[in-house]
């Protein structure tokens, strides 16, 4: 009877076994699908988190790139801007189209003026340009001897700054006391020494003299570095 009731009772574990077996392999999928969602899951946060990461990036990145864009041109604008501004004042400085033939009435009058003017007369001609840049053209035209280098010139002059019209230096501000040098000797800057070839007594000429003719990077007291100049020189005499 003991036996019997045993293996009845054996007889119905092993037949639940296969139940068993198909839960636990139920069990199994069920776990390996949420590690599966897991993994997936964890996979799709982590692109979505490097592609938000990578499009921050290149976002800084264009960003930085436009404001130096930005920057650049602007700073672009601005220098030629200034340029521009320069040239203008340049060239209105040495030449007025607007202006007429005339000699400004500070040079024609008898007395000797006691000062020079402030600014640049405004005046009109067709200047001599050469290669260095130099350019002159004369606001009156003298007679008698030519300057040639050797000669020494007595002058009155006024020194304008370029870029502003505006007076560094001049002879008529010193009691009107002429300055005498010797032509093509260095004793005066390259500008003149170039420029004032062929002046006769008597000749009124504008200089515009690039700074590499003048005193080039070196300051020289109210005149900065790398300043353009223009003179008007007044010649009184040439031997």
């Amino acid at each position: 009877m003991t036996q019997t009731a045993q293996g009845k009772k054996g007889g119905s574990q092993r037949q639940r076994r296969p139940g068993q077996r198909q839960q636990e392999r139920i069990r199994r999928q069920v776990r390996r699908r949420r590690r599966q969602q897991l993994i997936i899951t964890s996979t799709v946060t982590l692109v979505i988190i490097a592609l938000a990461v990578l499009g921050f990036w290149q976002y800084q990145r264009v960003s930085a790139q436009q404001a130096v864009s930005h920057e650049a041109t602007a700073t672009a604008v601005s220098k030629a801007h200034a340029n521009a501004t320069a040239t203008a004042l340049a060239r209105n400085c040495f030449i007025d189209s607007s202006a007429s033939m005339q000699v400004p009435s500070i040079y024609s009058a008898t007395a000797t003026p006691t000062a020079g003017p402030a600014t640049s007369p405004a005046v009109n001609g067709t200047p001599v340009v050469k290669s260095d840049g130099l350019k002159y053209f004369d606001i009156r035209t003298g007679s008698g001897t030519a300057a040639k280098n050797g000669s020494t010139l007595e002058v009155e002059y006024v020194g304008w700054l370029a870029n502003t019209c505006k007076k560094f230096d001049s002879s008529y501000d010193r009691n009107g006391q002429p300055f005498s040098f010797t032509l093509g000797k260095g004793q005066v800057i390259k500008g003149w020494d170039e420029g004032l070839v062929g002046v006769k007594p008597g000749t009124i000429r504008r200089l515009y003299i690039p700074a590499k003719l003048g005193y080039g990077n070196q300051a020289q007291g109210s005149i900065p570095a790398n300043s353009d100049l223009i003179f008007d020189v007044i010649v009184l005499s040439v031997k």
